[in-house]
């Protein structure tokens, strides 16, 4: 399976943060509207408790729920959001979306459009390049996450961070991927060169990809500026 696919800049990273007990309402909103994967990890809010008592999250439990969808759907997906968690008000979450410029191909097939591609992605798709790094971000079933950091070094990367959370997708999502509709997995980032990124996402996807004992699912996105990996 092939790694990646040419015109990925058409799709969105979604990420959102809320209080824990919203999380299942999150995950439910996003499936409603088309979102057909999700991914969920405990999180721990760090800024100053005043900081957080200003935006309105007070408290330090959170869940960062993530979901790819297409660029076309994300004034649709918000509102959504907005209408049933009141995004609006204070305290009650933070979504935000980030460009990507990398993804398996089947889960493309699965997330966008057939006529995703167009002048404007690729004036996107050129845009981005011109970022100098990219991160990896890979989940894979938990336990596999090493596996995962290893294939990566192999092919050049320095190495990565694992997280732990679960993904979660629809019957439909599950019968294409053919991956469980609930599954505990590991997150793990990689950040590498630009010129590096295929060759790392082919690795991770030999080793980790959907078909795979790992149910690897791997995407990639524009970094500007990096520290430490010289």
């Amino acid at each position: 399976m092939a790694a990646t696919q040419k015109r990925t800049p058409c799709l969105r990273l979604l990420l959102s943060v809320t209080q824990a007990e919203d999380e299942h309402r999150v995950v439910e909103v996003l499936q409603k509207n088309g979102i057909p994967l999700c991914f969920e990890a405990r999180a721990k809010g760090t800024a100053p408790s005043e900081l957080l008592d200003a935006i309105g999250l007070g408290g330090t439990t959170r869940v960062l729920t993530a979901g790819l969808l297409p660029r076309a759907n994300v004034p649709a997906v918000f509102g959504a959001i907005n209408k049933a968690l009141s995004y609006h008000k204070r305290g009650a979450g933070i979504a935000v979306t980030l460009p990507l410029t990398g993804v398996q191909n089947s889960i493309l097939q699965l997330t966008a459009p057939a006529d995703c591609a167009g002048p404007t992605a690729e004036k996107e798709e050129h845009t981005m390049k011109d970022h100098p790094y990219a991160l990896l971000w890979v989940s894979v079933k938990a336990g596999h996450g090493d596996e995962a950091v290893d294939a990566a070094r192999k092919a050049g990367a320095r190495g990565g961070t694992v997280l732990k959370g679960s993904r979660c997708s629809t019957e439909e999502a599950s019968s294409f991927l053919g991956i469980s509709i609930r599954e505990e997995q590991d997150f793990v980032m990689i950040v590498v060169p630009q010129e590096q990124k295929s060759a790392v996402m082919q690795a991770v996807t030999a080793a980790c990809g959907l078909n795979t004992s790992a149910h690897g699912v791997t995407a990639a996105l524009p970094v500007d500026e990096v520290m430490g990996l010289e």
